[in-house]
């Protein structure tokens, strides 16, 4: 169950919620070299006490098949939506933000990786019930390094 302890946060935990499921997901990711490269794979998200646990099985052309464990949560006291990342790589991140819109969050983490400071900046658009957009700009020293567009589709049962 998402935590509300003191201060509801109706319109995230909703959207958090519409992550529960099966989903598809396809994935165009491109390089400062103006490389795009293709991906595909699938995204199951069940809710749990913290709030969604979603789990991501990917394989970009080119690149070794990739996985990548979340936790999605609402700070009840500051509204703050906080998405905990371990990908395949063992890198832990805690993207932080808040809704933009209705229907777009966007989450901010910044720390180190390979020894060089780091930057991740996601926009995730919820289209409807059934389809979520989400652009993640990969950015080191101030500079974008790669940009990874997903789209997610809720599987029919």
């Amino acid at each position: 169950m998402i935590h509300e302890r003191m201060k509801p946060q109706p319109r995230q935990t909703e959207l958090l919620r519409q992550l529960i499921g099966e989903w598809t997901v396809g994935i165009a990711l491109s390089t400062s070299e103006d490389k795009i490269v293709a991906g595909c794979g699938e995204m199951t998200a069940e809710e749990v006490e913290s709030g969604i646990n979603s789990e991501i099985n990917a394989h970009i052309e080119g690149y070794e098949d990739y996985y990548e464990n979340n936790l999605w949560t609402v700070d009840a006291d500051t509204g703050q939506v906080h998405l905990y990342s371990v990908t395949s790589e063992g890198e832990a991140h805690d993207h932080i933000g808040k809704l933009k819109d209705d229907s777009t969050l966007e989450l901010n983490w910044r720390g180190t990786f390979e020894d060089q400071d780091q930057e991740e900046h996601l926009i995730a658009r919820w289209v409807s019930k059934d389809q979520i957009e989400l652009r993640e700009t990969n950015y080191s020293k101030g500079k974008p390094l790669m940009t990874t567009d997903y789209v997610f589709k809720r599987k029919e049962t």
